[in-house]
């Protein structure tokens, strides 16, 4: 089963967790069971986004403190479970950053809604991080002279602007910005701008190395 159609389940009622399980199931959803925020804590890289069914009343560290330390660190779909009528905690999870908050009992067929919206989320929110990771080792391939260039055409200056900055020619302006596109293999400036962006100032890449 695809690992993107995996959900989390922090639960400590065993009996909530194997009804949860044959819920998702039923949906093709594959999922993985906890019976502690610790135990989640010690299972899983905090920085992979994920969906995640939270309930907040846990032993230990409660679901609200673990929620918080999940969005501190990534980019996951938490939903949380809470008790009927328990609004206060429901407000307070939305405002940590909840996806969603579910009551009990369960409308199986909303809970399933929520979980596959969380799900494309988490899906969307991995695809966004490899993307990242991949523009970051990109961006590496640039020479000193390449990112000086990508600094100016991310002010929006056309070529020849560029080529008086740096009194360079126009010809070695395009050159430059020719190779910039290629390396971050960017379709066109929009892209390379949104590539770019993603990752922060253009020399990012070169701070780390000195």
């Amino acid at each position: 089963m695809r690992r993107e159609r995996c959900v989390h389940i922090v639960d400590d009622e065993a009996k909530v967790r194997d009804a949860l399980t044959l819920l998702l199931s039923s949906a093709q959803i594959e999922s993985r069971c906890y019976c502690s925020a610790e135990q989640y804590l010690a299972s899983n890289k905090l920085e992979e986004p994920a969906c995640v069914l939270l309930d907040n009343q846990l032993p230990g560290m409660s679901g609200l403190e673990l929620l918080k330390h999940i969005v501190a660190t990534s980019d996951s779909a938490v939903i949380m479970i809470t008790a009927y009528g328990d609004v206060p905690t429901a407000v307070l999870a939305m405002k940590a950053g909840a996806f969603h908050f579910v009551q009990k009992p369960f409308d199986a067929e909303a809970l399933l809604t929520t979980v596959e919206e969380a799900l494309s989320r988490a899906v969307e929110a991995r695809d966004v991080q490899q993307e990242t990771e991949e523009f970051r080792a990109r961006i590496t391939l640039l020479t000193q002279r390449e990112r000086e260039v990508l600094a100016l055409l991310l002010e929006g200056l056309p070529t020849k602007l560029i080529a008086h900055r740096l009194q360079i020619s126009a010809r070695t302006a395009e050159h430059h910005r020719a190779a910039i596109m290629q390396k971050m293999q960017a379709r066109n400036i929009s892209h390379l701008m949104r590539i770019t962006l993603s990752l922060g100032h253009p020399n990012s890449g070169e701070t780390s190395s000195r």
